[in-house]
């Protein structure tokens, strides 16, 4: 693993292509396994090779300490989606059927996301993402879009999973991807309710459901999927926009 890792560092410094790390997945597939597996869309591998960079997965590692070590020669982190956050993680109890993930996960991912932005890196967060994001900064989720948002659309449908978004002018996330108004590939139950603190929303559904959110510097979060609308000009300009800002980190 650390000869990989050595192996990928050099290509990335003989290249130019910066290293960009990419969380994973939790899995229960196969019942002799005794916990679960680490998996990763290889969608969101392929879109990161497009725009220009080099994906490193990185593992749940339980030992805090060891994290720092993780992000070693990364220029730049991409949290993907996943299930449910559990509602304990933003103080409410579950009113909704959820589908919580591992918890280790999320507490994983949390402590990933405060090293990534100690070292001033550039962060992408797709829909679980998102509300992880969110939560960090001490905001709420709704529980089930359909149940606690009157009119809303139904944002996870799988025969109409395209829906129309609103990006604010002016915002990062508009001169990244060079438009305002585009449709997006959504599938999610969950969405920002109360916006967590340092944290500016610039993206709506039709319905008014935060679909985009913009933190610290460099932390760009979208709720909806992009790697998987790879021929859409907006979503290519969105992941190369965010390599070429890995590129810059020093």
């Amino acid at each position: 693993m650390v000869r990989k890792r050595k192996r990928t560092s050099r290509l990335a410094r003989r290249t130019g292509r910066p290293l960009i790390g990419v969380t994973c997945e939790v899995h229960k597939l196969r019942p002799y396994y005794s916990e679960f597996e680490l998996v990763c869309d290889y969608q969101y591998i392929r879109a990161i090779v497009r725009a220009g960079g080099i994906p490193l997965l990185i593992p749940i590692n339980p030992f805090k300490r060891d994290i720092g070590k993780l992000l070693q020669n990364i220029k730049g982190l991409v949290i993907v989606g996943g299930a449910d956050i559990h509602p304990s993680f933003y103080g409410e109890p579950s009113r909704h059927k959820i589908e919580p993930m591992y918890r280790g996960r999320t507490k994983f991912d949390m402590n990933l996301y405060h090293a990534a932005k100690r070292r001033k890196l550039p962060v992408l967060a797709i829909c679980y993402g998102t509300q992880l994001l969110n939560v960090i900064y001490g905001g709420t989720l709704y529980q089930d879009i359909q149940k606690q948002v009157l009119m809303a659309k139904n944002h996870r449908s799988k025969r109409k999973p395209m829906h129309s978004l609103h990006i604010e002018k002016g915002s990062q996330l508009a001169r990244m991807v060079g438009k305002t108004d585009f449709l997006v590939h959504s599938e999610h139950h969950q969405a920002v309710k109360r916006l967590g603190r340092s944290l500016r929303a610039v993206g709506y559904s039709s319905d008014w459901i935060i679909e985009a959110i913009e933190g610290p510097p460099k932390t760009i979060a979208v709720q909806w999927h992009p790697e998987r609308q790879e021929r859409d000009p907006v979503q290519k300009k969105l992941f190369r926009s965010f390599v070429e800002m890995c590129r810059k980190t020093k």
